[in-house]
């Protein structure tokens, strides 16, 4: 089945427009194909592919192992069109289990390791999943809903079940096999990943070979120019559509390097960074405070560095411009979609400069447009509207109509985010539709207050969402979350302290009227602040 034929014809799917050459591929294609025969082709065959734990993997050994884990997935009886869940952490495993799977014409559908068991029900139950792989040290949240299910999805443990209950993974594997990719279609599904879930139940997004391929070949080729000398690195894990990306597929197709690493830390970031000389790295935009402070407290920057890229959620200014003026380097913002897999706003580097507040403009390959929420009529130049995209990828639900008719309209990709466009293209973000918060007859985006708050010496991190008045003057206040630098002893002064800094930066319109101070902010398990959950606080 087709990734238009998954959509249903009764269903509005935005047009595909393939505006560059190279995404102009074959209607037979293995996304796996292409990119085990691009990286020997343009890095060689001994020359890195991957970094994991101080052990190097290179493109010969990568594909050797793709390989093998395919004709074991066979024996095991899985083939076109089945859907696999993986269980794996992010190691040169989990990159050889997801290229098998669609090497063999099934559909990979990572899964974040922080899952419980029940999250993991939901998703094996939803795609109807044909098996489950799990590494056997994260066998614990699968092991009885593996039993449970059985009936229908089988459990493969690598390297094997030490309990014995499962079946045994590497038993199945030859010591060596030869290629042999499934003649898949171009429109074939391959990936299934679900979205973090931060504003609602997770929905799986499909993505066929070709969608896999048309990122390399539209935002990483012209925004980025990565090449065989070229490391990635960065905390985004693989089930994340950042980090199957930025991970596997990016840098597999362009002889590039990268770093598997499942500690997210910072402190293993940046030793990871030093240890294999990475030349990119990557996260989301609340990651960096914390390694800015690691690297401060360090006094150096690692020297191999030349590229800081961040997406994912709104970047601050004050961050940006700390993060610059403590290493030299600018943070590059972008922005892609679950649902459209890449990255469609960015800058592409040494042409166009950062500007202060821009995600970037349209990626080679993809369009924009910026459109009134009521009538989707484009807005002019400098109106807020919400953010649309088309391009070489398009959305796509796995079984959930209702989704697929909000999102896709009148041939566009539409977001819930707010957004304005200058009159060179560059696009600024202004909030999330669903976050924006209505107080006292105001429009208010959080992110424009928290950009007020992480200025002041005391904050560390800040979330706003909107909060009942207690008073009961009006539907909503705002409220922040603050994440303070030292311990509070006096929440009301320091509350004080921070109305009278915003009121002296920002209208006293926007200032919270209430405030909370916390150890954390709640993430999802891709490191997105989870507003839901501060509004569910009250």
């Amino acid at each position: 089945m087709t990734k238009r034929a998954i959509a249903g014809s009764e269903l509005p799917y935005p047009d595909t427009v393939f505006a560059l050459p190279e995404l102009h591929y074959p209607d037979r294609l293995n996304a796996v194909a292409v990119a085990l025969d691009r990286a020997s082709s343009q890095a060689g065959a001994d020359r890195p592919a991957f970094f994991h734990r101080g052990h190097m993997i290179s493109h010969a050994a990568i594909a050797a192992s793709v390989h093998r884990w395919a004709a074991g997935l066979r024996r095991a009886g899985i083939g076109p069109g089945d859907r696999v869940l993986l269980r794996l952490a992010d190691d040169p495993d989990l990159v050889a289990a997801v290229l098998a799977v669609q090497a063999i014409g099934a559909i990979a559908v990572p899964t974040y390791i922080q899952l419980k068991a029940a999250d993991l029900r939901y998703r094996a139950e939803d795609t109807g999943a044909k098996a489950m792989i799990v590494a056997a040290d994260l066998l614990d949240e699968w092991r009885d809903v593996g039993v449970k299910l059985g009936p229908w999805i089988a459990t493969l443990v690598t390297p094997a079940d030490p309990a014995g209950g499962f079946r045994d993974l590497a038993a199945l594997m030859p010591a060596s096999a030869a290629p042999d990719y499934a003649d898949t279609g171009a429109d074939d599904p391959a990936l299934i990943l679900y979205t973090s879930g931060s504003t609602g139940a997770p929905k799986g997004t499909v993505h066929s070979h070709r969608d896999i391929l048309a990122g390399v070949d539209s935002y990483w080729r012209y925004c980025i120019q990565a090449g065989p000398g070229d490391v990635v690195a960065g905390p985004p894990a693989i089930p994340f559509a950042l980090g199957f990306a930025f991970f596997i597929y990016y840098p597999l197709c362009t002889g590039s390097s990268a770093v598997l690493e499942p500690d997210k830390s910072p402190e293993a970031a940046l030793a990871a960074v030093e240890r294999h000389g990475a030349t990119i790295f990557v996260a989301v935009a609340s990651y960096y405070p914390r390694l800015l402070r690691l690297i401060r407290a360090r006094g150096a920057m690692p020297p191999s560095l030349r590229m800081t890229l961040t997406g994912g959620e709104p970047l601050l200014p004050e961050v940006e411009a700390a993060w610059r003026e403590t290493t030299g380097l600018a943070l590059e913002q972008f922005l892609g979609t679950t649902e459209l897999l890449h990255i469609f706003l960015g800058y592409r580097h040494g042409i166009d400069a950062p500007r202060r507040g821009a995600i970037g403009r349209a990626v080679p390959g993809f369009s924009v447009a910026v459109l009134d929420p009521e009538t989707l009529a484009p807005v002019p130049t400098g109106a807020s509207g919400l953010l649309a995209a088309r391009g070489p990828t398009a959305t796509v639900y796995w079984r959930k109509p209702d989704e697929q008719r909000k999102v896709v309209r009148d041939n566009w990709n539409v977001f819930q985010d707010i957004v304005t466009a200058d009159a060179d293209g560059f696009i600024h973000y202004v909030g999330r539709h669903d976050d924006m918060i209505v107080s006292g007859g105001f429009n208010i985006s959080p992110v424009e207050v928290e950009t007020v708050l992480i200025r002041h010496p005391a904050v560390i991190e800040c979330a706003c969402v909107g909060a009942p008045d207690p008073a009961g003057g009006r539907q909503h206040i705002v409220k922040a979350f603050v994440v303070a630098r030292e311990p509070v002893t006096d929440a009301d002064a320091l509350a004080d302290a921070l109305r009278t800094f915003f009121r002296d930066h920002a209208p006293a319109y926007k200032c919270p009227r209430a405030f909370a101070f916390v150890d954390a902010l709640p993430k999802t398990t891709n490191g997105k602040i989870q507003r839901s959950a501060l509004r569910a606080l009250g």
